[in-house]
């Protein structure tokens, strides 16, 4: 039995790699699918274009993955294409040691008409000096894992959240088992190999069984506009910085991203002064960015691998974006897996499986690159009934099969209480389905928590449309539907 701790992109991927070869796998996670920083990104399907000049090696891992999650995960992919635009006021001649890198990498890319891209975009600066077309495209985060978890269970895999890891048993210097603690209170579980596939919180997991693991973790603040904008992946050409990249997602798109060092593997809390900085980034891309509603505003973590020897820069834009398995003390069965982004998720599990196998003594190769991961149900086929979540058009039949879940694991699958109203009304429908199964405390406590996750991203941008809007949301939820406000 091979015991996976992290739900997120990475832990999947390995347990999905391992359940190819015929190894049973149980996933751990402390909260809900897609907790920690898969759950928290952009959506960028990296071609590797950001890295072609500061990080070849995560650059060319990027394009590999581009292409192979093309062919696996079709449906969680939305091949928008992407841009690198250069202003006029822009100093140097980044722009062709950027190409030259590109070919370096084998990244196919090309120099197109600024004029084109305004065409696509009217919204973006006007005194563009070069433009260039890579194969950026949209990865939709919370469909890929929820694909993945629905293949894992289907051959066999658990995958079990809000479960949290209590103790690694090391006997005689070998993990044994391990205590876990979850909605159905303590249970152990015998366990071979080790997995830590825990992002932010690897090192918080490797304390468990005496490995150290040095993570240098790094904030970053995002933004979710109310309107798409556009329709192509648009990044800034210069060195990855702040506030280079605009990521349509859906409905909506995503700008991002900042990055500070911080010590907390919780994403951090959002300020509006942040706010405010990262749309001044924003500006030098899209001049009218500030007359663009904000949504809501969110936080993620970056788990990047810093060896004991590293220099310890303020930020994290100079630690590799590559990613690195851990497996030092051989015998003892444990193996970590560190750093690396979403875009080449596969290929961290690809490897990290490969060591567990030969750990195990499995001689089966990996199937990943080629294994497609069955698509569930259309969501047009969870359209019967009454709708429970208008902003997002979901109803009662999405929503059966999860009546035995918290609400917050109700979300990522259908994005209820993710549109514009933020859950106003959806969540005390959706709580009435939950009450069928969990006592009306218990639901009011999912309710209050998952208003608090709500409101975390929101407060910070309160400012015209949305202050208005927030106003008369808890005007609602107090006057008409007789909820109890702080």
């Amino acid at each position: 039995m091979v015991v996976v701790v992290g739900a997120g992109a990475t832990g999947l991927g390995v347990a999905w790699d391992l359940v190819l070869r015929g190894v049973p796998v149980t996933v751990v996670d402390a909260g809900d699918l897609g907790h920690g920083t898969s759950g928290r990104f952009h959506g960028l399907l990296h071609s590797g274009g950001r890295y072609v000049v500061s990080d070849v090696a995560a650059a060319r891992e990027c394009w590999q993955e581009n292409q192979i999650l093309r062919r696996i995960a079709p449906s969680a992919v939305e091949d928008t294409g992407g841009f690198f635009i250069e202003g006029a006021d822009e100093e140097g001649d980044f722009a062709a040691e950027w190409v030259a890198g590109c070919r370096a990498v084998g990244l196919p890319v090309s120099d197109e008409a600024p004029a084109r891209l305004r065409g696509l975009v009217p919204e973006v600066r006007r005194d563009l000096r070069r433009v260039f077309r890579v194969p950026d495209a949209v990865l939709e985060g919370f469909r890929l894992l929820h694909l993945l978890r629905r293949n894992i269970v289907k051959r066999g895999g658990v995958v079990l959240t809000h479960t949290r890891v209590a103790r690694v048993d090391m006997t005689g210097g070998r993990v044994v088992g391990v205590d876990m603690e979850g909605p159905g209170g303590r249970d152990r579980i015998a366990c071979d190999v080790l997995v830590n596939a825990a992002g932010p919180w690897a090192g918080t997991v490797s304390q468990l069984y005496g490995d150290p693991i040095p993570l240098q973790l790094g904030g970053g603040l995002m933004l979710i506009f109310a309107n798409r904008h556009t329709p192509v992946v648009v990044n800034r050409l210069s060195p990855p910085g702040d506030g280079d990249i605009l990521v349509p997602h859906q409905s909506v798109a995503i700008f991002g991203t900042t990055d500070v060092r911080q010590d907390d593997p919780e994403p951090p809390p959002v300020t509006r002064a942040e706010v405010l900085r990262l749309m001044a980034s924003g500006r030098a891309m899209f001049p009218t960015m500030d007359s663009w509603r904000v949504l809501r505003a969110f936080t993620g973590v970056r788990p990047l691998y810093q060896p004991a020897d590293g220099k310890g820069e303020a930020g994290s834009r100079r630690v590799t974006r590559d990613f690195t398995v851990i497996d030092r003390v051989r015998d003892a069965g444990v193996v970590a897996v560190v750093g690396g982004k979403f875009t080449t998720f596969r290929a961290m599990a690809e490897r990290t499986a490969d060591v567990v196998a030969r750990q195990l003594g499995v001689s089966a190769p990996s199937r990943t690159r080629t294994q497609l991961l069955e698509a569930g149900v259309s969501r047009a086929a969870d359209s019967n009934g009454p709708v429970v979540c208008e902003c997002e058009d979901v109803a009662t039949a999405a929503l059966a099969p999860m009546t035995a879940e918290p609400l917050s694991a109700w979300r990522t699958p259908t994005w209820l209480a993710m549109g514009p109203c933020q859950g106003t009304f959806c969540l005390h429908r959706a709580a009435g389905l939950r009450r069928q199964r969990a006592s009306a405390a218990h639901v009011a406590a999912e309710v209050g928590a998952l208003r608090t996750e709500r409101d975390r991203g929101f407060t910070s941008v309160l400012w015209g449309a949305n202050a208005q809007e927030w106003a008369l949301n808890r005007a609602v939820r107090a006057e008409s539907l007789g909820e109890a406000l702080p």
